[in-house]
């Protein structure tokens, strides 16, 4: 099946208008329930990402998707560099046909070419087992800060325990430190 999509890694500043339209058309679709927020060429529901990776048909429809920016969360007090992930989705119609596996190797790859340490993610706890089953590490009982934003632009402060995951990429498991996440701003 994922011999059908046509794979790129793409740097934000590259994006056209019509490919935010393109991919916020297929967020709003993966994520129903958060459709208010994907909609013109709004692509994003936090941060920016600066390099998504994009699995497209040969008709240029979006199929999949996913954002990465390198930030500093402060865990436990200390500075750590991330991959920060997110806008994860694939097409609903292709959901269970191994397109997300596919999805997260290649994000593995990116993450590797940014030498950040870790890659981070906020899952939910029902997608848990999803990334678990690509390499990514639960942080047991971790809890994490953040500025959500409404859809009308209002930041609001929140906090929320479990479904924070790490994949180890130029550090080991063992060297995420202990303690309180804070983002210090939006996640992807």
């Amino acid at each position: 099946m994922t011999d059908d999509i046509r794979w790129e890694v793409v740097e934000e500043s590259a994006l056209t208008l019509a490919d935010h339209e393109a991919i916020a058309a297929m967020l709003g679709q993966a994520f129903p329930d958060w459709s208010h927020w994907y909609v013109g060429g709004r692509d994003y529901a936090g941060m920016q990402p600066e390099r998504r990776v994009v699995g497209r048909n040969a008709d240029g429809v979006v199929l999949a998707h996913v954002g990465i920016r390198r930030m500093f969360v402060t865990v436990g007090g200390q500075d750590l560099l991330v991959g920060d992930t997110g806008i994860v989705a694939v097409a609903p119609r292709l959901q269970g046909t191994g397109v997300g596996r596919e999805l997260m190797a290649r994000t593995q790859a990116v993450l590797e070419g940014l030498r950040v340490p870790f890659g981070f993610l906020g899952a939910g706890e029902d997608r848990v087992p999803f990334y678990a089953r690509v390499g990514w590490h639960e942080l047991d009982g971790a809890v994490g800060t953040f500025s959500a934003f409404t859809a009308e632009g209002a930041g609001l402060s929140e906090t929320e325990q479990g479904g924070w995951m790490v994949l180890p990429v130029a550090a080991r498991l063992e060297d995420w430190p202990a303690g309180p996440i804070m983002l210090n701003g939006q996640q992807v």
